[in-house]
């Protein structure tokens, strides 16, 4: 029976193309719109999933301020604010040594921000990349990823080398290994001794794009910043046995002392990273997916609509189907199996437009949208029920049309 009835509504459908278009018109617009908005959004989120994985869970970073609100009961996460680090930092020199002693701490490393723009000799000053001050040991966090060169030792402080991501290289000079190549930073002129791998990178401000650092010696960073120069983070590589929340205790006791007990900065482990992006992207898309629904519901409505015309032009054509033993029942299942025909097609081929949409937008910008099978499978279980919901009405109404007084209809 029911095949019969798929067959009767793609014939319906073939009979009348053009308001069969534009019957399934809102339907196709809505699930290309929530498709490519879930794409877009998981492929963001793989992105920064991605981008926080280049560094193990055995690194825990502090930050001034608080950046991350946790919940004091549950220890979860319940708001991400990245602009609360911005103003003067509340990370010392103190802080540094105090955390070196405790067990289990292989290396901490700071991060100390500098402003100055960046001279090459032939070029105009550039100020796009992020002048960090740090020590050696970053390689620890960066792991082995210089591409050209090598990256400056502990005992390298007081020298005038600078480490470049692979993007900002590619900004200040024009040949790929820039290696001996010099530069200026507010007056002082380094060496490049090396350049990084390319790091992946998102587009939402989860952790730093390590692409356009410029990484110069912490002794130096001091002695060029003077007075201004402030840790703008501390990275801190733990052992491979120790515990992240653990350590994160012991690091937040530590800290809190030399703090006089205020709780001026944030400790992030992995986990809280993946937290965050995983609110900021739930509720973009969230909202996103429910201005995209409208046109779902915009949709249904102009199917419901649709066929109740389509019922009405049909009147004797359900009174011949009554006439010749057709039951009430089985005029609602032929009406409704044509509205979620007509939807699922308006589906697939809002699934195909999505597809379209993001392989356009993956060549285009530095997106990388996934429609999983998981989404398309969704999407066509969605315009399904689209069809159902919104066909009822005229199912009903058909149904329950008089046989006789169908066949005096002209």
């Amino acid at each position: 029976m029911i095949s019969t009835n798929i067959r009767m509504a793609f014939t319906s459908i073939r009979s009348s193309r053009t308001r069969s278009f534009l019957t399934m018109l809102g339907v196709v617009i809505g699930v290309a719109s929530v498709v490519t908005t879930v794409g877009i959004a998981d492929g963001i989120k793989k992105q920064v999933v991605d981008q926080i994985n280049q560094f193990g869970a055995d690194v825990i970073t502090i930050k001034p301020g608080k950046s991350f609100d946790y919940d004091p009961q549950t220890g979860a996460l319940k708001a991400f604010n990245p602009e609360a680090q911005q103003g003067v930092s509340t990370l010392t020199e103190k802080d540094l040594e105090s955390i070196k002693k405790i067990p289990g701490i292989v290396a901490v490393i700071p991060n100390m921000q500098i402003g100055g723009v960046i001279t090459v000799e032939g070029k105009p000053d550039f100020s796009g990349g992020k002048i960090v001050g740090t020590t050696g040991d970053i390689k620890q966090i960066l792991g082995d990823k210089v591409d050209y060169g090598d990256f400056f030792d502990n005992d390298d402080d007081m020298r005038n080398n600078v480490v470049l991501g692979r993007d900002i290289a590619a900004s200040l000079f024009s040949i790929r290994d820039p290696i001996g190549q010099s530069l200026t930073i507010r007056g002082q002129t380094f060496v490049v001794r090396g350049i990084l791998q390319q790091f992946r990178d998102s587009p939402i401000n989860i952790t730093d794009n390590l692409n356009n650092n410029v990484y110069i010696p912490y002794g130096i960073a001091k002695e060029i910043s003077g007075s201004a120069g402030q840790i703008n983070e501390i990275y801190i590589k733990i052992s491979p046995t120790s515990e992240p929340k653990q350590m994160a205790d012991l690091i937040n006791t530590t800290l809190l002392a030399n703090h006089a007990g205020q709780a001026d900065f944030t400790i992030v482990k992995k986990e809280d990273y993946l937290a965050a992006a995983n609110q900021t992207l739930s509720q973009l898309t969230a909202f996103i997916v429910a201005i995209a629904s409208t046109s779902l519901i915009v949709g249904g409505i102009g199917i419901m609509n649709i066929m109740l015309v389509g019922v009405s032009e049909r009147t004797r054509e359900i009174g011949v189907r009554k006439a010749v033993g057709a039951t009430n029942q089985q005029i609602l299942s032929q009406f409704l199996v044509e509205s979620a025909v007509i939807s699922v097609v308006g589906g697939i081929i809002g699934v195909t437009l999505a597809l379209v949409a993001t392989y356009f937008i993956k060549i285009g910008t530095n997106l990388n949208p996934v429609i999983s099978l998981g989404t398309i499978l969704l999407a066509t279980l969605v315009s399904i029920a689209v069809g159902i919901i919104f066909g009822m009405a005229p199912a009903i109404q058909a149904a329950r049309k008089d046989p006789i007084q169908s066949l005096r209809h002209e």
